[in-house]
C-alpha cells in the first residue's frame, strides 16, 4: 500500500487517456499513436511516482531501513550497535611437566570444528612444574555463531605449541553477536526520546540497558520496591548471563550513571530467571515429497533452531508450542507428534531456556 502517492498503473494510464480525450474532445481507439505514447507515458510516470513513494519511506522510521535508518537513529543520537566477538576461558595442558616454562604465544587458535577459530588473548606462561594453564580466547572474526560452545567442545589445536598435548574451554563461549539488526534498532530508536527524560521513566532505563553492550538482547525493567528499580538481562542468542558476567555490569554502568537516573533510584541489574523446558517432537512429511526429504530434513532442522532462537530471546515471552508447529510446518513436515513443550505463560522476569531437543524423522504420513 502507497504511504505518499497513487502508483497503480492501472488508474494512471485510464486517466491520462481521459484526461486527454476529453481536452481535444477526440476518442482515441486501440490503435491510436497517441493513445500508445499515453501508454509508454503512464509507465515512465509510474516509475517517477514508485521512486518518490521509495524515497518517502525511508525518511519514516517504520519503512526505513540499511544506511536510511542508520540516518535516522543519527538525528537522535542512537548508534547501531555493532557486531562483538565471542569469549571464553581455554585450558593448555601439556604432555608432561616440563623443567622450564612453556610458552603459548598471543594468537595460538584453538577450534570446535576446524570452521570456526579462537584465538588466545594474551600469551599464556605455564610454569615450569606445570602441567596447564587457562588464558583467555576470543574467536577470530564477530557474530553469534560462535556462542553457545560447551565445556570440552572446543578441543582442537590449530597452531602447533611445543609440549602442548590437548586443549579444551573451561567456559561455554558467549558474548559474540551480529551487527545489530533493522527492527532491534528501529525499536531503540523509537524509545530514546524517553532517555531524554529525568525523571526514570521504565523506557529511558530500558534504552539505556539495550544500548549498554552488544550482546544484550532482552531487558525487563520493574520497579522492585521504593527506590530500587530492577533490571533484568538476557544475552543474544537467548543465553542468561552468569554472576560476573561483565555484560551486566555494562548494563550497570549504563543505567546507574547519576546522569541518567534520579539521585533516590537504586539500580539493580541481574540475570533473567530461567524456566526450563525441553523439545520432544515426531514428523513425517507428504508421500510426494519423498525425493526431498533429505531438504525437508535439512529445513525443518533449521526451524526448529529458529523457533529456539525466537523462544529464548524475549523475557518474559510465554513459552507457545504452535509456533514451533507452524515452523515445522511450513518447513515441510505434514504430521507432527509434539509432546514437549506445553504453552506455559512466563513471569515478566523469566526467559525459557531448553535444556535438551529431541526431534526425529519418522517417514512419510
Amino acid at each position: 500500500m502507497s504511504i505518499f502517492v497513487d502508483i497503480d498503473p492501472g488508474t494512471i494510464v485510464p486517466q491520462l487517456v481521459q484526461d486527454f480525450e476529453d481536452y481535444l474532445g477526440v476518442v482515441l481507439s486501440a490503435g491510436d499513436q497517441r493513445r500508445e505514447f499515453l501508454q509508454g507515458f503512464g509507465y515512465a510516470l509510474t516509475t517517477a511516482l514508485q521512486t518518490i513513494e521509495a524515497t518517502g519511506e525511508k525518511e519514516l522510521l517504520e519503512t526505513s531501513f540499511g544506511q536510511y535508518l542508520d540516518k535516522l537513529g543519527a538525528l537522535v543520537g542512537v548508534e547501531r550497535r555493532p557486531a562483538a566477538a565471542a569469549t571464553c576461558t581455554v585450558q593448555f595442558t601439556l604432555s608432561n611437566a616440563q623443567p622450564q616454562a612453556v610458552t603459548v604465544p598471543q594468537g595460538t587458535r584453538v577450534t570446535p570444528d576446524g570452521a570456526l577459530f579462537f584465538a588466545t588473548t594474551e600469551t599464556l606462561v605455564i610454569a615450569s612444574g606445570q602441567t596447564s594453564g587457562t588464558v583467555l580466547c576470543e574467536a577470530t572474526e564477530p557474530g553469534a555463531q560462535y556462542n553457545g560452545y560447551l565445556p570440552g567442545q572446543i578441543s582442537q589445536l590449530v597452531d602447533g605449541v611445543s609440549y602442548v598435548a590437548a586443549v579444551s574451554n573451561t567456559t561455554e563461549s558467549g558474548g559474540g553477536a551480529d551487527i545489530e539488526d533493522d527492527d532491534s534498532y528501529r525499536e531503540r530508536i523509537r524509545m530514546a526520546p524517553l532517555a531524554f527524560s529525568t525523571a526514570g521513566p521504565s523506557g529511558a532505563y530500558e534504552y539505556f540497558a539495550l544500548s549498554a553492550d552488544p550482546s544484550v538482547g532482552d531487558v525487563y525493567v520493574v520497579r522492585m520496591s521504593p527506590g530500587v528499580v530492577g533490571i533484568y538481562v538476557v544475552k543474544t542468542g537467548g543465553v542468561i548471563p552468569e554472576t560476573g558476567d561483565p555484560v551486566l555490569q555494562a548494563v550497570l554502568d549504563a543505567c546507574d550513571d547519576k546522569t541518567r537516573r534520579p539521585l533516590t533510584d537504586n539500580v539493580q541489574v541481574m540475570p533473567a530467571v530461567a524456566s526450563n523446558t525441553t523439545i520432544s517432537a515426531q514428523y513425517w512429511i507428504p508421500a510426494a515429497d519423498q525425493a526431498k526429504v533429505s531438504s525437508i530434513q535439512a529445513a525443518v532442522a533449521q526451524a526448529v533452531d529458529d523457533y529456539k532462537a525466537w523462544q529464548t530471546e524475549q523475557i518474559g515471552r510465554a513459552i507457545n508450542p504452535d509456533e514451533l508447529r507452524k515452523r515445522m510446518l511450513n518447513a515441510g513436515a505434514s504430521r507432527i507428534n509434539l509432546t514437549a513443550p506445553v504453552y506455559t505463560e512466563l513471569d515478566a522476569n523469566e526467559v525459557a531456556q531448553f535444556t535438551s531437543t529431541s526431534v526425529t524423522y519418522q517417514g512419510v504420513g
